[in-house]
């Protein structure tokens, strides 16, 4: 009475085993069936066909880059959000493969004159997975990484943009103060060499008011008064 017990346990673990791993043939429900990426393209555009039973919300899938002679380049992993109705196709975007260097994908646009080419091999790890999203742990959710690389180099731009601003008023604004100085040293008018130096520029000025030297007159007229 325990043997048969313990079989028919046995075999509901088995079953329940074999109806899990049937539930998802991950070389099969979801397969690639195009990329694009062109010379000039700062993403590549992938191509994903739903051939699952379900509707697909999300997957998670590797991309490993290879040369053209099948040698392996280098890799990523992806979590995207995506909605795929079963037995249809849809297209998502990932970030370009070398793009600074203007790779292409193969099959897909040439710089003129010819760029490095690559192929790439999609291999699914998983789908239709549970979102966590936890505040003590550094775990991303799905597309949040794409969000916060983008986010943060719009931040970078800007501060070096506010820098550059800064440094450029900063050396504008001490080039009239040179000249109002050096004007005040050689005994000239700050009033009208700064307004001539809004009139034409600063170095300008400079140069000029180095060039005329000090004014000797005015030191005379201002000795007789």
């Amino acid at each position: 009475m325990v043997a048969k017990r313990f079989s028919i346990a046995l075999l509901s673990i088995f079953l329940s085993v074999a109806v899990f791993a049937a539930d998802k043939d991950l070389e099969k429900d979801i397969i690639m069936v195009s990329y694009e990426q062109g010379w000039m393209d700062s993403s590549g555009t992938l191509a994903l066909k739903n051939n699952s039973s379900e509707e697909v919300k999300n997957v998670v899938f590797l991309i490993t880059y290879l040369d053209m002679s099948g040698k392996e380049l280098d890799y990523e992993e992806f979590s995207k959000r995506v909605s795929i109705a079963s037995g249809m196709t849809r297209k998502l975007n990932i970030p370009a493969y070398e793009y600074s260097r203007h790779y292409h994908y193969y099959k897909s646009e040439n710089m003129p004159g010819g760029s490095p080419s690559f192929k790439i091999k999609f291999k699914l790890k998983d789908y239709n997975v549970e979102e966590k999203v936890t505040e003590s742990t550094d775990e991303v959710p799905f597309d949040r990484l794409d969000y916060d690389r983008t986010t943060r180099n719009e931040g970078l731009y800007l501060i070096i943009g506010i820098v550059a601003l800064l440094f450029f008023i900063g050396i504008t604004v001490g080039l009239y103060v040179l000249v109002a100085i050096m004007a005040q040293k050689r005994n000239r008018s700050v009033v009208g060499w700064i307004f001539l130096s809004f009139i034409a520029t600063p170095l300008l000025m400079i140069i000029i008011l180095l060039a005329i030297g000090k004014n000797e007159n005015y030191i005379e007229n201002h000795y007789n008064r």
